[in-house]
């Protein structure tokens, strides 16, 4: 692991944010819809994956997808695995996302990252 990806500080805002400090003294700020639409796991990437060959075709939400995003974009906690990784359980029960260092710092939205948050 390059130790730029090393985290020294985690802290969850369960309804907004995952904050980052990292070893090389930059910290980020993780907004939980960003790491939400990026769960790394099968079920997530394969819908990910669905919405993409769909090609410009717009999809309507009912009424009841748009009232429980919020449910989705809640963590309710968030738990470190191995020393690589980070587990985020949402508020809808889903818990299956890996994220693992590398990709949190990919994904810093900052201005000095020079918006990572935009690639894949």
């Amino acid at each position: 692991m390059n130790e730029a990806e090393r985290p020294t500080g985690i802290e969850l805002v369960r309804d907004s944010s995952l904050r980052i400090r990292w070893a090389d003294g930059h910290e980020s700020e993780l907004p939980l819809l960003l790491l939400r639409q990026r769960c790394p796991c099968a079920t997530c990437r394969h819908e990910r994956e669905q919405a993409g060959s769909a090609g410009s075709a717009l999809r309507v939400l009912p009424h009841a997808a748009a009232v429980d995003r919020g449910r989705m974009t809640t963590a309710e906690s968030a738990e470190l695995v191995g020393h690589y990784a980070l587990r985020i359980r949402w508020r809808d029960g889903h818990d299956l996302g890996i994220f693992d260092y590398a990709m949190l710092r990919r994904l810093c939205p900052c201005p000095a990252c020079g918006s990572l948050a935009d690639r894949p």
